[in-house]
């Protein structure tokens, strides 16, 4: 026998962060700070690309003002600054995207 009623789809949870200490400064006193339990992974990813964006361009100003040795680290850091933000933003896309197939 045919419903007449579908059942809906299966509703997927959604991801959310977990609580994690950092800023420890070696074990020489407690954390200072710390990334909050629950809060939606989209918006985890958007305040991360916010961060990792300020990083990025204060790194560039490095990049520009410092001295060949030292500029040379700061490259370094640049591409490895330039690789998180792309992965940021593929994961925000692949979270996006996922809504729209869910939905």
């Amino acid at each position: 026998m045919k419903k007449p009623v579908p059942d809906p789809p299966a509703i997927t949870p959604r991801l959310a962060t977990v609580h994690t200490h950092f800023s420890v400064c070696n074990d020489s006193h407690k954390p200072l700070f710390a990334v909050c339990a629950g809060v939606d992974i989209e918006d985890a990813l958007i305040h991360l690309s916010m961060t990792l964006k300020s990083a990025f361009e204060t790194n560039l100003q490095v990049c520009e003002l410092a001295e060949q040795e030292v500029g040379d680290l700061a490259w370094s850091n640049y591409h490895s600054l330039e690789i998180s933000r792309a992965l940021v933003e593929s994961l925000l896309k692949g979270v996006r995207g996922r809504e729209v197939k869910a939905e």
